[in-house]
């Protein structure tokens, strides 16, 4: 995939976040909400006008040019809590025995640190340290969070997973896609998941050695926050 970017975008989000940008494999396309393909694909920034956020998004080179969007105090709101919760995939996977749910946000919310010429800081990273989680090393291990709870179920062909914080809000509710064999069993068998999340490159669908690969190289970069949390089916949580 071919990703453009023109100057002014890339002088705003500094050589790190510029890189990043560069290495997206998918997506969809904020112009025609279509997935991105094969052919070049430019890097819109949403910038905020009022205060320091702003977002990365992507449009096919037929649909939009690279730019900068201004956001106003009301984008700028929608953007950092999103009425309908975080926008984000969820995908599972086993890594060195341990089952992991891995949250890859669908855009990236970004900050600088007010500090001139700093690098962009990435939102929801921020927010998952802030949550609790911790950041994790090449090890890939963190210890448990309290109270976090990761609820699976069958419904048809597909798994319906939900995760909730200790005040019952919603972190994710969503299809759990192709859990690789093995995950379910080993998940029931802890009783706990290791979930991860931060600036990982790679696929919501990687086979397992390329969803290591993608985690490990997010924790070299100190960009992975991650806790093991309390997991199950409904009747394991004592609700219908």
């Amino acid at each position: 995939m071919l990703i453009q970017m023109s100057p002014e975008v890339e002088a705003a989000l500094g050589p790190q976040m510029a890189l990043q940008a560069r290495g997206i494999t998918e997506g969809t396309c904020i112009e025609c909400s279509q997935p991105l393909d094969d052919g070049p694909v430019n890097v819109v920034l949403g910038q905020s006008t009022v205060g320091t956020g702003g977002s990365i998004w992507f449009a096919h080179d037929r649909c939009a040019p690279s730019r900068i969007i201004p956001l106003n105090a009301e984008a700028t709101a929608a953007l950092i809590q999103p009425e309908d919760g975080l926008d984000m995939t969820m995908a599972a996977g086993i890594v060195d025995g341990t089952p992991v749910l891995v949250a890859r946000m669908v855009m990236t919310p970004l900050t600088d640190s007010g500090t001139h010429g700093a690098e962009p800081r990435n939102l929801f990273m921020q927010a998952m340290l802030e949550s609790g989680f911790h950041l994790v090393t090449a090890e890939l291990d963190a210890p448990p969070l309290a109270q976090w709870v990761a609820v699976f179920q069958q419904r048809g062909r597909d798994l319906q997973l939900i995760v909730l914080n200790p005040a019952g809000e919603r972190f994710y509710h969503g299809t759990l896609p192709k859990p690789p064999a093995g995950w379910i069993k080993a998940a029931l068998a802890e009783h706990q998941v290791l979930l991860l999340g931060g600036d990982i490159g790679g696929r919501h669908d990687d086979e397992p050695d390329k969803l290591g690969d993608a985690l490990a190289v997010a924790a070299s970069n100190g960009q992975l926050a991650g806790a093991r949390v309390a997991c199950g089916r409904p009747s394991d949580f004592g609700l219908a």
